[in-house]
């Protein structure tokens, strides 16, 4: 603020105090100790009383795109940089086995970017050190916010993003997801139609199995796929207190049905081929569940050899669920023109036709109701079968809290169902030490 002041006093100065000012506000760290958020300091300035801009404030994103991906997003970024005179967005790519570890170390060192796609899961680490940045004061505000947001955005996607009280600390933009590929040639052999719950998924197999000699079944992530399950028949998973809160009951029905059918090879782990693309490709395996954005990688595998089917994953039980695997921001900038400037570039991205540009380039899904059911949309929808499948199941994403202690859940998740399947241990012992290290998890 003094800076500010003195930029008014003394006209002669106004660019190197202006200069100095955001150089402060960009990097000053936050109040670690007290674990709060972060929101711009503008109570003190208004429209009438800010200095005047002498060039655009740079907004530095940092990515790990590459290619086709990377390409479409600075051709965004470009558009966005032409579209008004008062933000210019810097993109930055990073290696992608770094940039998680980067940003951390950048951010505490007051160096960090404003802007990175970040997972809720790994928003509660920044979100403790009050690093993150509140975007509902801009999203609802009278003048630059966004009409609708809320009601324009799947439920579950809506309380993942709000699930640590009334601010928006990752602004959501497209989601992958967990689709169900399938042999169509094989199944429509043996008069079979595409699974609908995962009981039909089991007869599928076990017929498949019968017949062909191989697997009718595998997943991608075997941690999400048994989450689904459980969410689906009704479970908890961590309540609003950040405590355990899956049912024993419904965890061990799971347990059993899933392991006892890769005991009985009417399902597969996928084990040293990491993804089923390639098996499913060479026909080692009828059917599996992947991520929508692996489409490309299926079609190659296949290479014609035979019809491939694509729908959304079962549902079987009280609760429709499935996984949320969206591409979310977020801004790591305390000071309010970089912040700002960070929230105008995502307003940008996220209308209708920019977000419908940027899942087509990716082949993910946009969160935005409005650009689903857009013409252009749909259209694209139409040529791509994971899209399309995809798109029928958005309403359905889920949220499962993310609080310290949520990513060892998921180990000890994978942990418990490897060693049932692969009769390592039996379902109350493996289940009985998976409840008390996630217990012991969430106490941390």
């Amino acid at each position: 603020m003094k800076a500010r002041i003195l930029a008014l006093l003394l006209a002669l100065v106004m660019v190197a105090s202006l200069f100095a000012a955001c150089s402060a506000g960009k990097t000053g760290t936050p109040d670690a100790s007290t674990g709060t958020s972060q929101t711009p300091d503008d109570s003190k300035t208004t429209e009438d009383t800010k200095p005047a801009k002498t060039e655009k404030t740079k907004i530095v994103y940092w990515h790990s795109y590459t290619d086709q991906h990377e390409e479409k997003f600075l051709e965004l970024a470009a558009a966005f940089n032409a579209s008004q005179d008062e933000y210019e967005l810097v993109a930055e790519q990073q290696p992608y086995s770094e940039i998680d570890s980067k940003t951390m170390q950048a951010v505490r060192n007051g160096t960090g970017p404003d802007l990175v796609n970040m997972y809720p899961s790994d928003a509660v680490n920044y979100l403790n050190e009050g690093r993150l940045v509140d975007l509902s004061v801009y999203i609802n505000d009278p003048e630059i916010g966004i009409p609708n947001f809320q009601d324009n955005i799947p439920a579950g996607q809506y309380s993942e993003i709000t699930q640590w009280g009334d601010g928006i600390y990752v602004f959501p933009c497209t989601t992958a997801g967990e689709v169900l590929f399938y042999n169509k040639t094989m199944f429509d052999k043996y008069g079979l139609e595409a699974p609908k719950t995962w009981t039909e998924l089991a007869e599928c197999s076990k017929i498949i199995h019968e017949k062909e000699g191989i697997p009718g079944f595998g997943t991608d992530s075997l941690v999400d796929t048994y989450q689904c399950l459980i969410m689906q028949a009704g479970s908890g998973y961590i309540d609003e207190d950040g405590n355990y809160a899956i049912d024993e009951t419904i965890a061990k029905e799971k347990l059993n049905w899933f392991a006892d059918l890769v005991k009985s090879g009417d399902f597969r782990l996928v084990g040293e081929d990491v993804f089923f693309s390639g098996p499913f490709g060479s026909q080692a395996v009828a059917s599996y569940i992947g991520s929508s954005a692996g489409v490309s990688y299926v079609e190659l595998a296949v290479n014609d050899a035979f019809e491939i089917g694509c729908v959304p994953i079962p549902q079987e039980g009280p609760v429709r669920y499935i996984s949320s695997w969206g591409n979310n921001f977020a801004c790591l900038s305390t000071d309010e023109d970089h912040a700002r400037g960070a929230y105008m570039f995502l307003k940008f991205l996220t209308s209708t036709e920019n977000i419908v540009q940027w899942a087509e380039a990716f082949g993910t899904v946009p969160i935005y109701k409005e650009a689903r059911e857009s013409a252009e949309f749909q259209q694209f929808a139409e040529t791509n079968i994971a899209v399309k499948a995809l798109t029928e199941e958005a309403d359905d994403i889920g949220m499962l809290a993310s609080v310290p202690g949520a990513a060892a859940m998921r180990t000890e998740i994978d942990k418990m169902v490897q060693s049932v399947a692969l009769n390592v241990s039996d379902a109350d012992t493996a289940y009985a030490a998976f409840e008390a290290a996630c217990r012991e998890a969430l106490a941390k």
